[in-house]
């Protein structure tokens, strides 16, 4: 399966938030990494048909079959129908979805319950669940009858990090049989995980590959050093501060070695993120 997207294009007014969007999308996991507002949610809009393009094409994988699910959606803001149970609001979604019988509706809902943790709140309405509940509950509904394109928005937002790790090794067990295309600004959620990933600045793909391949252009430019120690007028950005063995580190992302007491370490896509999207917790020293 393969899902085309040829240079999409979206603005609103004067205000360009996508412009020449190109990917060409396989089976696994492919994450959609960008800071807050570099339009990561409105191609998702785009994609799921929510809001028209304004220029390009989308080509999706062709459906076989009246019980094909094409396309699976969290949104980021995702708050179903509140007077519903867990149970009601599932039912009900499969019913928009598909032609089931009842059996196969309540096989399909009892394993996403599971599968998401959701079985001690199941009666519960909607509007009673707390944010992880809510976001599972989400969760179950993007994946229900296994659609071919899962589309997930800050997926992990409200999840705690048990429940994290979960959803990333289901994510994991299933890749092969979806196009699951994964937008977030939280980098630990790509990785390890994802397949590709394509960086999203100002509505365009500024670079894409595997983890890998991404963290290579790092390569000798991520440095740690004691901060009692750093002394250096050299350039660079500042990823973090952090404690160790009770001393405060710095971790610094330089062309060149920014002070002699300076170690190299290895990069990580926290500093890749941090190497495109600077400001926030960063910034140049």
């Amino acid at each position: 399966m393969t899902l085309d997207l040829k240079n999409i294009k979206k603005s609103y007014g004067h205000n360009q938030v996508l412009a020449d969007i190109s990917m060409s999308i396989n089976n696994g996991i492919h994450g959609l990494l960008g800071a807050n507002g570099t339009g990561k949610t409105t191609l998702f809009s785009i994609i799921s048909g929510f809001l028209k393009e304004d220029g390009g094409t989308i080509t999706y994988p062709t459906c076989t079959s009246k019980k094909d699910v094409l396309i699976g959606l969290l949104p980021q803001k995702f708050v179903g129908y509140p007077e519903m149970s867990v149970e009601e609001f599932l039912e009900y979604l499969s019913q928009v979805k598909g032609d089931w019988t009842k059996e196969e509706t309540r096989t399909e809902i009892t394993k996403k319950i599971q599968v998401f943790n959701l079985t001690n709140v199941q009666k519960k309405k909607i509007k009673q669940l707390s944010g992880g509940q809510l976001r599972r509950v989400g969760l179950a509904q993007a994946f229900l009858f296994n659609p071919k394109i899962v589309l997930l928005d800050e997926p992990t937002v409200g999840l705690d990090p048990k429940e994290r790790l979960h959803f990333k090794n289901y994510l994991a067990s299933i890749k092969k049989n979806h196009i699951i295309l994964l937008s977030t600004h939280i980098v630990s959620d790509l990785e390890k995980l994802a397949d590709k990933i394509y960086i999203l600045k100002d509505g365009r793909i500024v670079d894409q590959g595997s983890e890998e391949k991404l963290l290579e252009k790092l390569s000798n430019t991520v440095w740690e050093i004691d901060y009692q120690n750093y002394t250096s007028n050299s350039k660079g950005t500042l990823v973090k501060e952090y404690n160790k063995n009770g001393q405060v580190f710095l971790r610094i992302i330089c062309e060149e070695k920014p002070s002699n007491q300076a170690n190299p370490v290895e990069a990580e896509l926290e500093d890749l993120y941090i190497s495109y999207f600077k400001g926030g917790n960063s910034y140049e020293l």
